[in-house]
């Protein structure tokens, strides 16, 4: 275990309430030259992509999942390194703190996959290693559990409400259950070959969701009646077709959403007396939705998608698809492979595979204003 600690400084509000000054007396007089020509004041529905204030934090080795949680830390997975990374960030007054630490894998080249955290501990897939990993956040002791099916590349992990860790194989073609309490793991086979299983949500008691890329299906499994839910990801509008699906965040209610590349899109699917896809075309073209996360505020759905194509991250109002917000970051040769979510701070983190860095995106943001334009 390694440890590394810098410090970086916050600016003042003062400069804020300077730009903000300027910025809204610019806001007036645009908005006084529009009543003297008489024109129309035309607030657009979409925010344009500016450069952003972005934090970067370098690391020692690409990180390829991220999570937040866990003792109030973001986790990431080294895959390469054959670690586990966490950044816990530290304020006091005037002065911010980032505490990294490292943890390295017993099993050598396991290739840490994907990350899943609880108020205890830090789930996490080992993709070669063909192994589950547990990571006390107390004293940073690291667990493994061998997969009974050999060679089966675990990818996708999740804790459920009971407590239980969920994950799915996706040379194996079945999804699995590990208890924590006895270690053991269950395995069911989802009935289909090829499936290469990726994502997995067990946010819902009663249905764990995944995704199926290779043979274009979403998946659900019902744990009390031991049975499975296969829905084929197809949008059935005009020159629409079947979908190549990426990202998977479920409400606690197990409504499933997800986002695809060709053509790219996010859809609802609204399963049990409807039993329909809703599908709702992404504000943005030519890009490739590689994850989502869901945010409930006040009532009202959002959600948040990295666009690794386009480098963004982008906030949409789930109901309208109205975009709400859009950052952009990294560069030419950035990978951007995961995104999470802190509805504490409201800081948005990405981990960037090419450079390889993390990124925070924190509120408000981007600079940009819905500012109005004048229609002569």
């Amino acid at each position: 275990m390694v440890e590394v600690m810098c410090t970086s400084i916050r600016r003042s509000s003062r400069t804020f309430r300077g730009l903000f000054g300027r910025w809204f007396l610019k806001f007036l007089a645009v908005l006084c030259v529009g009543g003297v020509l008489g024109s129309a004041l035309i607030f657009p529905l979409e925010t344009r992509a500016v450069a952003s204030p972005v934090k970067m934090f370098p690391l020692p080795a690409a990180p390829f999942d991220i999570k937040v949680g866990g003792g109030n830390r973001i986790w990431f997975t080294l895959s390469e390194a054959n670690q586990i990374g966490s950044l816990e960030v530290i304020v006091s007054g005037t002065i911010t703190q980032h505490l990294y630490t490292f943890y390295s894998l017993p099993t050598p080249n396991s290739q840490p996959y994907r990350l899943a955290v609880d108020s205890n501990y830090v789930w996490f897939t080992q993709k070669r290693g063909n192994r589950i990993g547990r990571l006390s956040i107390n004293d940073g002791v690291i667990t493994e559990y061998t997969v009974p099916t050999p060679a089966s590349e675990p990818t996708g992990i999740d804790v459920a409400p009971d407590g239980r860790v969920w994950f799915v194989e996706s040379k194996g073609d079945k999804v699995a259950v590990l208890t924590p309490s006895s270690g053991t793991i269950q395995e069911i086979d989802v009935g289909y070959s090829g499936t290469e299983l990726d994502r997995i949500d067990a946010t819902s008691a009663s249905i764990i969701w995944m995704t199926a890329p290779g043979i274009e299906m979403l998946l659900g499994y019902r744990p009390d009646f031991n049975d499975f839910v296969s829905i084929q990801i197809v949008d059935m509008r005009p020159d629409a077709g079947p979908q190549a699906v990426r990202g998977l965040s479920a409400t606690s209610s197990g409504v499933p959403w997800i986002s695809t590349k060709e053509l790219p899109k996010v859809a609802s699917y609204q399963y049990g007396t409807l039993a329909i896809w809703i599908w709702q075309t992404y504000p943005v073209e030519n890009a490739d939705l590689v994850d989502i996360v869901l945010w409930n505020q006040s009532g009202n759905t959002l959600l948040w998608t990295l666009d690794a194509v386009n480098r963004e991250v982008l906030l949409i109002d789930a109901g309208t698809m109205r975009l709400l917000q859009r950052v952009r970051l990294g560069a030419g040769d950035s990978i951007l492979t995961a995104l999470a979510f802190d509805p504490v701070t409201q800081v948005v983190w990405i981990a960037d595979a090419g450079r390889p860095a993390l990124y925070a995106v924190e509120p408000p943001y981007t600079l940009q204003m819905h500012l109005p334009l004048v229609m002569r």
